[in-house]
């Protein structure tokens, strides 16, 4: 079976750009489904399900090698090279906008546009450098305790926080329910990877068009570390967003595709 088949594919539309679209921990590729839906009008588009989640085969997860956001980064460039795609415009939501980061670094020629929506270099503050990720190293030690000790009342209460929009509680019961799909073990494997990775050291390599998309008031990722991604990676550009929480996508969907189109992606 192929990467392709292994992470639950799902092609839509047709035309001469390809999309590629990747959700964050937690998810699931139906998070781009309006986006999708709305690029799949002009472009061809590609969602899946990266290890662990939604649809994507069980075996496809390792926790050797989803213990560090290359591993996630590998798996992006495993299904692309399993579609035959070559310079797609990658648009990558939190965890996966930082693996795409990383897979156009090993290959340069993967990706011809890269966006990174509420995405992170590193979740933990910096006081050596003056870097802000957002939390102390305690902080984010305290919350994987937690994961790995009480998963689900993690889970209950991180939903509706980084979801936010607390008038629309659907968004975070949904989020909660994807959430406890994964294993306690599972969680604490890639969250850990995730809020304790350091990968500033890679982002000045990146050589492609790179777009910063930033919610505002995201409680997973300050707009000062949005700002370093987008000061940091040559050409880069930060623009924020209007939309509340960590999922911008969906809670206003149309923000995100008014922003992408923006930035050349047609839809």
């Amino acid at each position: 079976m192929g990467a392709a088949a292994l992470h639950a594919v799902t092609e839509l539309g047709s035309g001469s750009t390809t999309i590629v679209l990747g959700h964050g921990l937690g998810g699931d590729q139906t998070q781009w489904a309006p986006v999708a839906a709305a690029l799949a009008e002009h472009a061809r588009v590609i969602t899946f399900d990266i290890a662990a989640s939604g649809r994507c085969a069980p075996q496809v997860f390792s926790p050797e090698r989803h213990s560090s956001v290359l591993g996630f980064a590998d798996d992006i460039a495993a299904v692309c090279r399993d579609l035959g795609v070559r310079r797609a415009t990658f648009v990558g939501h939190s965890v996966s906008g930082l693996a795409g980061a990383l897979a156009s670094v090993a290959d340069p020629g993967l990706f011809s546009r890269l966006v990174m929506l509420g995405s992170s270099a590193r979740y933990a503050d910096d006081p050596s450098t003056a870097y802000v990720g957002g939390f102390s190293a305690e902080a984010i030690d305290g919350m994987l305790d937690t994961v790995r000790a009480d998963y689900e009342r993690w889970s209950a209460g991180f939903a509706p926080l980084v979801m936010g929009n607390p008038s629309r509680p659907e968004y975070s019961e949904e989020f909660a329910r994807s959430l406890r799909r994964y294993s306690p073990e599972v969680a604490y494997t890639v969250f850990k990877a995730a809020f304790r990775c350091d990968f500033r050291a890679y982002m000045h390599r990146v050589s492609v068009p790179t777009l910063v998309l930033q919610a505002s008031e995201d409680p997973a990722v300050p707009l000062a570390a949005a700002q370093w991604l987008a000061d940091e990676i040559p050409g880069a550009r930060l623009q924020e967003l209007r939309a509340h929480g960590h999922f911008p996508q969906v809670v206003a969907p149309a923000e995100v595709i008014g922003a992408l189109g923006r930035f050349g992606v047609p839809g």
